[in-house]
């Protein structure tokens, strides 16, 4: 139990951080002969728990305590994993403590140069020396001092490789001190040819960590973003002599990693996220002046493989060909040789535009290299999904060539635009904008492709198209869900806020006078709260039928690539405001009731109005946003496709705003008529329907009906008077009454039907009005006034 006590005494006060070097030395000094046995677990002495926590002052007074004779033995003890003193010291940034070690080593007794060497040429289990160690956890500033007391006294190089045939340069990328890493290189330009047991270059490992590149990092958010693009890059100079002179050495060593630091603690001092967002900017710079260096020297793609299909395509395959082919592939398999994929492919799989620009900047005959599997580059780039690498090759002239290739499976590009091994959820929130961005990405691909390679199919006798629906039917499913629990939600929520609405509509503020007038109705906030209250109402209700008409959809692949978005989008817009509407109107009942003096209560009562309004927006606004996102690029995208250039030539003309106008409108208007009938179709049509509800619903279908026509007939005339420019007034005359010609005959022939629907509703709101409201004397009188200069009307068309 004492013996246990001993080793937890010390162990407890060397990682104590208040430097009590006093109470050590007087453990110790009873028993200096203890100082070299191990206190944990891992057989580590007290000077290896003090040299991994660079504690230079513990390993000051500690080293005094040990006789000059037994110094060497201290540098020489090992642990479990067989780390020396100097290992563990060498996994830190403090130079000091090495400086320290360093000293002990210039005073061994004799000056033996073969004992320093043999010191600082230990290895642990895996081979690794100090150096090896400090390549992979420290600093530059540290890499630099070792090597600089290695070459004094033995051969660097033999410290370049461990048991595993791993190189410094390896440990350097996989540590990601991709500083340290450049300055091996420089020193030593041959590492960039040094293979691991896997045939793996130190460019290789590069080119699979997307995390040390931008352009293949997570997205941080706009305000990071910012951040990132605001901070000052590393200008510091990288260049200069391969050889440390002493009055670099001793500023190294004086000052160390703190002098590296020194720009970020002044300007972000207490600011972590800064700190950790410059940190990360500068390791994303060092990487790829690391990457230009390796590219240099690597001419791995120039190797190619010959793909087993021509760029020709089959419509069908015989079946002693599928029987080859599949003999052919088990062969191949089982014979396929162990060798990496070439860092150009490697890059392109973890999408590091940096790498694959430069690799093709430098050699740009290197895209059309295949890999094993029979695949080019952008074979790989749209497998993996990796939408930045296939927007920087689409745009070569080599990809007319590249979009023909055809891999050992018989796939073209679009199958693996299609296929979903490699699929990880894609960048966006939603089921719906997921398979979206996959229909997207699906098309983009077929874009680029020749239109007849569609018909393809790979050996698996399948084509591209028969592929992707097999591949996505279950996020068909998922969206489906989505989509319709997401719908019945908002419906829900409208219909809450409609039916609040409206029922303020008829619950004026203050009340009503005996002849119907509302009490307040001079005041200037009623004019606001009924406009508000009407605002509310019809969003409410348009934002209902928008949901209403995706629940009714039966929601296919083609309706999650434009309508659906766009649906959803206008829906939410809707929807938002009536919220807002609905809180606006409360406020100016609330200011309408209670009369505020004071602006401060004033002030609270906005605020308190505003609050839900925002947590709202704050809340729903990211999803707004993508399907906003979506709707926009697909009208973009339509208009791109169907209007020359992408931008209308007449564009400039008076005449092409009024087309525009009327087009929408002409849309707008037969959309709503659709919507209309479609709901008198789908009703049950009991008696109460007949009484109130179809008349207005008929009379309303008919409105957007005549409407739609009115439009269209004027956006034909607009095109005409656009692309024939008629100078005569007469010919423009003529243009205008054959334009109107249709829209008066029907209003002639469907004018007394529509009178009829159109009286009957009006009916049927007079009547909930008198029941409702005082002051029916008044609505009788509005209603016999608004039917006279209708009969009129009717009486001239008929």
């Amino acid at each position: 139990m004492n013996r246990f006590d001993e080793m937890s005494k010390p162990y407890k006060k060397v990682l104590a951080k208040d430097d009590d070097v006093h109470c050590l030395k007087a453990i110790y000094s009873k028993n200096t002969d203890a100082l070299l046995n191990p206190i944990t677990a891992l057989k580590d002495t007290i000077f290896h728990i003090a040299a991994y926590d660079g504690r230079e002052e513990v390993l000051r007074v500690l080293l005094e305590m040990v006789p000059p004779s037994k110094r060497a033995e201290v540098l020489k003890v090992k642990n479990i994993y067989g780390n020396t003193i100097l290992h563990e010291v060498a996994t830190t940034t403090n130079v000091k403590a090495a400086r320290l070690l360093m000293e002990e080593l210039l005073v061994l007794p004799g000056n033996d140069n073969r004992q320093r060497e043999e010191i600082l040429g230990a290895q642990n289990k895996l081979g690794e020396t100090p150096l090896f160690r400090a390549a992979q956890y420290s600093c530059k500033t540290m890499v630099e001092y070792l090597a600089t007391a290695i070459g004094r006294t033995g051969n660097l190089e033999s410290h370049y490789r461990r048991n595993d045939g791993t190189s410094i340069l390896h440990i350097a990328v996989i540590g990601q001190q991709f500083d340290t890493a450049i300055w091996f290189l420089r020193k030593s330009p041959e590492l960039a040819t040094y293979k691991d047991k896997n045939g793996n270059t130190s460019l290789h490992l590069l080119a699979s960590m997307a995390s040390a590149f931008k352009s293949s990092s997570p997205t941080k958010g706009i305000f990071k973003e910012f951040i990132y693009y605001c901070l000052p890059s590393d200008s510091r100079n990288k260049e200069g002599t391969n050889e440390l002179t002493k009055n670099r050495q001793d500023r190294d060593l004086e000052q160390g990693e703190q002098n590296r630091g020194l720009n970020q603690q002044d300007y972000c001092k207490g600011w972590k996220m800064i700190v950790q967002i410059w940190k990360q900017k500068k390791m994303h710079e060092s990487a790829v002046k690391l990457a230009k260096l390796l590219v240099g020297t690597d001419t791995s793609w120039f190797e190619t493989h010959e793909p087993e299909e021509d760029d020709t395509i089959l419509m069908e395959r015989k079946e002693e060909e599928e029987e080859e082919t599949s003999k052919s592939n088990a062969t191949a398999n089982t014979e396929r040789s162990p060798e990496p994929d070439t860092p150009l492919l490697i890059a392109t799989k973890t999408g590091i535009v940096e790498i694959v620009k430069e690799i093709l900047t430098r050699y740009p005959q290197a895209v059309y290299h295949i890999g094993q599997k029979g695949q080019n580059i952008l074979h790989v780039a749209i497998m993996h999904r990796q939408y930045k690498v296939f927007h920087v090759l689409k745009d070569k002239e080599e990809a007319k060539r590249l979009v023909r290739g055809i891999d050992n499976d018989g796939c073209t590009i679009l199958h693996h635009a299609a296929n979903t091994k490699y699929y990880h959820g894609g960048t966006k929130p939603t089921p719906a904008l997921k398979l979206q961005q996959e229909l997207t990405w699906f098309e983009d691909v077929k874009n680029q492709m020749p239109s007849h390679f569609i018909m393809h199919l790979n050996k698996k006798e399948t084509t591209a198209d028969d592929l992707f629906k097999d591949n996505h039917r279950d996020l068909l499913k998922t969206a489906q869900e989505w989509a319709k629990n997401t719908s019945q939600s908002c419906s829900t929520v409208a219909i809450l806020v409609a039916t609040v609405v409206f029922t303020a509509a008829y619950t004026a503020p203050g009340g009503f006078l005996q002849n119907g007038r509302p009490i307040l109705l001079e005041e200037p906030l009623y004019s606001f709260f009924t406009v508000m209250d009407v605002a509310g109402l019809a969003s409410s209700l348009t934002s209902v039928v928008i949901f209403l008409s995706i629940l009714t959809s039966s929601l296919e692949f083609e309706d999650f690539h434009h309508r659906l978005p766009r649906n959803l989008s206008l829906g939410f817009t809707f929807l938002f405001f009536s919220v807002t509407s609905t809180m606006m109107t409360f406020t100016a009942t609330i200011l309408l009731l209670v009369h505020l003096e004071k602006k401060w209560t004033a002030t609270l009562t906005y605020a308190a109005a505003f609050l839900p309004i925002c947590l709202f927006a704050l809340f729903q606004f990211p999803l707004y946003y993508q399907y906003f996102v979506a709707a926009v690029k697909s009208i973009l995208d339509f208009l791109r496709r169907n209007l020359p250039d992408g931008h209308p030539i007449l564009l400039e003309k008076p005449l092409y705003s009024f087309f525009i106008v009327m087009d929408v409108a002409g849309l707008a208007s037969p959309l709503t008529s659709v919507v209309i009938f479609l709901s008198i179709l789908t009703s049950s049509l009991e008696f109460e329907d007949f009484r109130h509800r179809l008349p207005r619903s008929l009379s309303l279908g008919f409105i957007f009906l005549f409407f739609s026509d009115t439009s269209t007939m004027l956006t034909s005339t607009a095109t005409i008077l656009l692309l024939v420019h008629l100078e005569k007034k007469g010919t423009a005359t003529l243009t205008y009454a054959a334009a109107f010609l249709p829209i008066c005959v029907f209003a002639m022939f469907q004018f007394p039907l529509y009178y009829q629907y159109f009286v009957a509703a009006a009916d049927s709101v007079f009547d909930f009005l008198r029941k409702n409201l005082p002051g029916n004397s008044e609505l009788l009188r509005i209603k016999n006034d608004y039917r006279r200069p209708m009969e009129f009307c009717l009486v001239l068309c008929v």
